[in-house]
């Protein structure tokens, strides 16, 4: 066979013949893709063309030869020269810039953007369907735990106004819809740095800050407020809420893969901007509702938008609404008042 005038080569190393483990001292000469075998004598074992070289980091090179004859160089690096198949170079032509390869990617994001828009509920319906009452109950605790030791301390609030509020409490769960997990139950605590605010926990667990009750003493205020975390727990939007920023995260992560702490908080910010508008409607149902419990138990509906009508004059409407998480606070007590309507 002629030699072709080419690249030029030659390696030192070891021979072996097909399906034989016994070591031949060799060389290999080349020219292009063209391969000649010599032992130790120079006598040729076999000439053709070179089928794949075989290279692992820090390991030996392997070059397959015809009649499953294989050379193994003692340094890899003498057969760089060598121009043959390394194994995933068609991988590596696939992963080459091509129009197809654009067409490809768009075609990626256009389908992750859809699973995403419509697939989302539907993973998250079927995680809310089959998730037992024993871990949720769990995260009410381990959030308990997580508050007490960084955010809250015991409540200050006298126990004659405690046990005032808790009347107040079992009023509302007479007339709420039951709680999908466990039982309903009030916990007071001083938390200075939150403010004036309540909180639902996905088992049923209400907290009360001590700077709402002493900022808001109107009970048909207090009653509308716990009526609106009371619809929480109801329409398990906490639960919805954890299940569909898991899902958003795991998506993108498949898409690009293991992110880097600073990619994490990016998508992390991200994924709660897209999560905005399935905020805000949360929030409109757990009014409607929370107005509802309230005037059922007696208490004037209303005063819910009174409430957040003193939080817009002490912190104004907190910038555009598509930005917040809740309605716009001009909107939402527009929409409260249309929904509690006269007080007979």
């Amino acid at each position: 066979m002629a030699w072709r005038s080419e690249t030029e080569g030659r390696a030192a190393g070891s021979a072996f013949a097909a399906r034989s483990s016994c070591k031949i001292p060799a060389q290999l000469v080349w020219q292009g893709r063209i391969a000649r075998l010599l032992d130790a004598q120079g006598v040729t074992l076999i000439l053709g063309e070179v089928g794949q070289i075989d290279h692992m980091p820090g390991g030996p090179a392997q070059v397959h030869l015809p009649d499953g004859w294989q050379f193994e160089a003692t340094r890899a690096a003498d057969l760089d020269s060598l121009t043959a198949p390394r194994p995933g170079a068609g991988l590596s032509r696939l992963e080459a810039f091509h129009p197809r390869l654009v067409a490809f990617i768009s075609a990626c994001l256009i389908a992750a953007f859809v699973v995403w828009r419509w697939g989302l509920d539907l993973i998250v319906a079927i995680a809310m369907a089959v998730t037992p009452e024993p871990p949720v109950r769990a995260m009410d605790s381990s959030n308990m735990v997580l508050i007490n030791r960084l955010m809250a301390d015991e409540s200050q609030i006298p126990a004659d106004r405690q046990a005032q509020v808790q009347a107040i409490f079992e009023g509302l769960i007479a007339e709420a819809p039951a709680a999908p997990w466990g039982e309903y139950r009030l916990l007071f605590r001083d938390m200075p740095e939150v403010g004036p605010n309540a909180f639902a926990m996905p088992a049923g667990t209400i907290l009360v800050t001590d700077q709402l009750l002493q900022d808001f003493p109107d009970d048909d205020v207090i009653a509308g407020v716990l009526g609106h975390e009371l619809a929480h727990v109801h329409g398990r939007h906490v639960l919805r809420q954890l299940y569909r920023a898991g899902s958003s995260y795991l998506l993108i992560t498949l898409i690009v893969g293991d992110p880097g702490p600073f990619l994490q908080d990016m998508l992390r910010e991200g994924n709660a901007l897209m999560s905005l508008s399935y905020s805000r409607d949360q929030e409109g149902q757990a009014d409607r509702l929370g107005i509802a419990t309230a005037e059922a138990a007696g208490y004037d509906g209303a005063a819910l938008a009174t409430f957040f009508e003193t939080l817009q004059q002490g912190e104004g409407d907190g910038g555009p609404e598509w930005f917040s998480t809740h309605p716009g606070m001009e909107d939402r007590v527009r929409q409260i008042r249309e929904v509690a309507g006269p007080r007979d």
